[in-house]
């Protein structure tokens, strides 16, 4: 299908109140408008016919977003979160699912493939190599439009699709003037950001997977090169992306840029990586403990046992949903060391207790989890497949989370079995990825 196809089935009546149902109607999320999905939903249909109205006379305009600030740490800047509106982005779906099918080569891998390659490649090698680690400055601010177009354009002709894009990316986040034109920026946050990020740095890659051992998960840029070049690699990675905007801070003490020996290792999308072992960063591994505790504190507050035995197997294995696999196991299943997911299996079983909470059941473990991810995870019952359950099995689901009894669930109608089954996996699901991101 050419760009123009994909752009007509997009925007559809029905397309768009698809995205509306599969991707939004069940969040919370709202924008600058404060015009929650609910209450979105009961207009959907005269929204839609405004947004196909406004969208084919090319008049369709994104309302400023809301702004969300997320700390990443003492002493530095917090990261910019840019919020749409319902509307805002039941349009931005539609365009991500159109520059997904026209740059279908260029969506980002998973992080944990980047591992998978990067631990085979050094496995065999000693300190003659080293990690050159490349730390970008505002990524996403720095992104220049004018090149970000051009890239585009390089497969699409599609004028009302390019104009309603650059619209999206030249919206102001929060009180920003909106009458001040921007050169530079991607908002970071929307449904479109990664897939325009990864388009940007097209030329980029291409040239640096044509001369060196390289890998880039977003702005985290890794290289293995021989140690001797690694000081000239830098200023070569540091040099081209100068040339398309961005600007990476110097490899000094305290840095995320780095140059270091293979054996001594490096922090990557949440793991360190050494030639024989590949473990959960401690940050991560921190995080994840705090989780499993907030599930646990809440267990205080109600009288629901089923609901916190569920909420905290869920944390444990993950689930596969919307044929996704989420979850902290799923992203951490490329770790060689067990002795951390004993350890989480130790903390999980004496908090359990100590909450006495033993009487209502044992949770499921990280150890297992691992083991049926990585080698059994087509065959396995122990990690939730949300999508092959049965009646039977959503209804009790929906009793656990609700405090209910299963003869109960299972005397409504399907229609309400499914949207609240939907409703309540959607909010355990967002919770896994909240678990594993941000990452850097």
């Amino acid at each position: 299908m050419t760009p123009r196809e994909h752009f007509k089935k997009q925007f559809t009546p029905t397309s768009l109140k698809a995205i509306f149902e599969d991707r939004i109607v069940h969040t919370g999320t709202t924008g600058k408008d404060g015009v929650s999905p609910a209450a979105f939903g009961q207009i959907i249909d005269s929204e839609i016919s405004r947004i196909l109205a406004k969208v084919g006379s090319r008049s369709y305009r994104f309302t400023t977003y809301r702004q969300k600030l997320v700390l990443k740490g003492a002493g530095k800047a917090p990261r910019e979160i840019s919020i749409a509106t319902v509307r805002d982005r039941i349009v931005l779906r539609a365009i991500n699912n159109i520059l997904i099918e026209c740059f279908s080569d260029k969506r980002q891998a998973a992080p944990h493939h980047f591992i998978h390659e990067i631990s085979q490649l050094i496995g065999p090698l000693g300190d003659e190599f080293s990690f050159v680690q490349v730390d970008v400055r505002d990524f996403y601010p720095s992104i220049l439009h004018e090149k970000l177009m051009a890239r585009l354009r390089s497969r699409i002709r599609t004028v009302d699709l390019l104009e309603l894009i650059e619209g999206a990316i030249r919206t102001p986040t929060g009180s920003a003037n909106s009458s001040q034109v921007t050169l530079a920026g991607v908002p970071q946050g929307l449904s479109i950001s990664n897939i325009l990020s990864a388009i940007y740095m097209t030329r980029f890659d291409d040239m640096m997977h044509s001369r060196h051992s390289y890998f880039r998960y977003v702005d985290d840029i890794i290289v293995v090169c021989k140690t001797d070049q690694a000081k000239k690699t830098f200023s070569f990675v540091a040099k081209h992306l100068e040339r398309i905007g961005l600007l990476c801070h110097e490899p000094a003490k305290n840095s995320k840029s780095k140059i270091v020996p293979l054996s001594v290792g490096v922090d990557y999308l949440g793991y360190y990586i050494r030639p024989k072992a590949v473990s959960v960063r401690n940050s991560s591994y921190r995080r994840m403990m705090e989780n499993i505790m907030a599930v646990l504190t809440a267990a205080k507050h109600t009288t629901n046992s089923r609901k916190i035995l569920r909420r905290l197997n869920i944390k444990i294995t993950g689930c596969v949903f919307e044929e996704k696999r989420l979850g902290w196991m799923f992203f951490f299943s490329m770790t060689t060391d067990l002795r951390q997911l004993r350890r989480l299996d130790e903390f999980v079983s004496q908090a359990w207790a100590k909450a006495g909470m033993e009487k209502f059941g044992t949770p499921k473990t990280f150890v297992k989890s691992y083991h049926e991810i990585r080698y059994r995870l087509n065959k396995t019952k122990y990690i939730p497949k949300f999508d092959e359950y049965t009646q039977e099995q959503k209804a009790a689901l929906i009793a656990d989370m609700e405090g209910r009894e299963v003869e109960e669930v299972l005397r409504w109608s399907k229609e309400r079995i499914d949207r609240t089954f939907a409703k309540r996996v959607k909010k355990e699901a967002s919770k896994l990825e909240k678990d594993i991101t941000p990452f850097s």
